[in-house]
């Protein structure tokens, strides 16, 4: 059983961060100015935050899974109203979106093999030879 890794306490300026983020839709370099970083600070933040980031964009695909769902559902009833290249455009999407939060089809994939054990005959071993060594 793996313990859970602990939360780590944010700064409020990286509370703001990463809010800011979240609301503005990805754009770092405004979320950096709001929370009052210099522009320069823009790579060790976001190296610093990555795990925080991730979990973020995790949640919000697991959000827009409910959407994706939806979508896959009304092309079951699909009118002819929007032209199918759109509407693939749109499952395609869908179906990306449940791939990532691990909702998808599933593959089975059948393994066999044969294993053959073989046995080798070795010929009889012959009695070691004394070697005898003159001096000269």
């Amino acid at each position: 059983m793996s313990v859970p890794a602990k939360k780590r306490e944010l700064t409020e300026k990286q509370k703001i961060f990463l809010d800011n983020l979240c609301i503005n839709g990805g754009d770092v370099l405004n979320a950096i100015e709001v929370a009052g970083y210099s522009s320069k600070s823009r790579g060790w933040l976001v190296r610093s935050l990555k795990n925080e980031i991730i979990e973020y964009s995790r949640n919000h695909l697991v959000s827009s899974s409910v959407k994706a769902v939806t979508r896959i559902t009304e092309a079951l009833d699909h009118d002819g109203t929007l032209p199918s290249s759109q509407m693939d455009t749109r499952l395609k999407a869908a179906g990306d979106i449940l791939d990532r939060i691990g909702i998808s089809k599933k593959q089975e994939i059948e393994h066999t093999g044969e294993i053959v054990h073989g046995i080798v005959f070795l010929p009889a071993k012959q009695p070691m030879k004394e070697i005898i060594v003159k001096e000269i």
